[in-house]
């Protein structure tokens, strides 16, 4: 059973996550790699971008299992409807015909997007609950191949990347930035949060 703190705690989260998801694709300064494949998936086929991004997690759940030979990790549907969800509420209600072309407000919303992105992802995360299905197929990657946790994510990042690529999604320096500084923002955030948890704050 999910504590009701834990619950919140996590939708919090993903709320959070999701609007910085949100902000660096309209920034069309350059999406995550993962994004850029939803994105991709969107312009080509149409749908929405939050209904790729649960039908590509959706399936790396399966396709991690069988890397494995173990069973799927359903707990994860959890964050991959949460993420799905965020992002079409943020995209397709409250963003909904607005396009940025003016270069300082792309900056500043790319900007804002990677660090919300972060804070929202060391909100979702203290728990433990469950590990997404990318971080999913990371690690089933590296036991499958017998290599490291951090090559085995550089594999599955480029090979995202290019998908999306293919695909025509927001590739750009942006997306590099994302690669190189999520990290940060991610020990960032959890840095605030044990602050304000020091300070009182009721979370996990």
């Amino acid at each position: 059973m999910i504590k009701h703190t834990t619950l919140i705690q996590i939708i919090a989260g993903y709320l959070i996550l999701t609007l910085g998801v949100s902000l660096i694709i309209l920034s069309n300064l350059g999406a995550g790699a993962w994004d850029t494949v939803y994105v991709g998936l969107f312009n080509k086929f149409g749908l929405t971008i939050g209904t790729w991004s649960f039908l590509v997690t959706a399936s790396l759940i399966f396709f991690n299992a069988l890397l494995t030979w173990e069973k799927p990790q359903f707990k994860s549907f959890i964050g991959t409807i949460l993420a799905s969800a965020g992002i079409d509420f943020w995209m397709e209600l409250v963003f909904s015909g607005i396009t940025v072309t003016n270069l300082s407000l792309q900056i500043l919303a790319f900007i804002t997007g990677v660090s919300l992105l972060g804070f929202g992802v060391s909100i979702y995360i203290r728990p433990q609950l469950f590990s997404g299905p990318i971080d999913g197929l990371m690690i089933a990657t590296a036991k499958r191949l017998n290599i490291s946790i951090k090559t085995a994510r550089i594999i599955n990042e480029f090979l995202a990347l290019a998908i999306g690529l293919i695909l025509g999604g927001p590739v750009g320096l942006g997306t590099l930035f994302v690669a190189v500084f999520l990290g940060y923002a991610i020990q960032y955030g959890t840095v605030l949060l044990n602050h304000l948890k020091n300070k009182g704050l009721k979370i996990i």
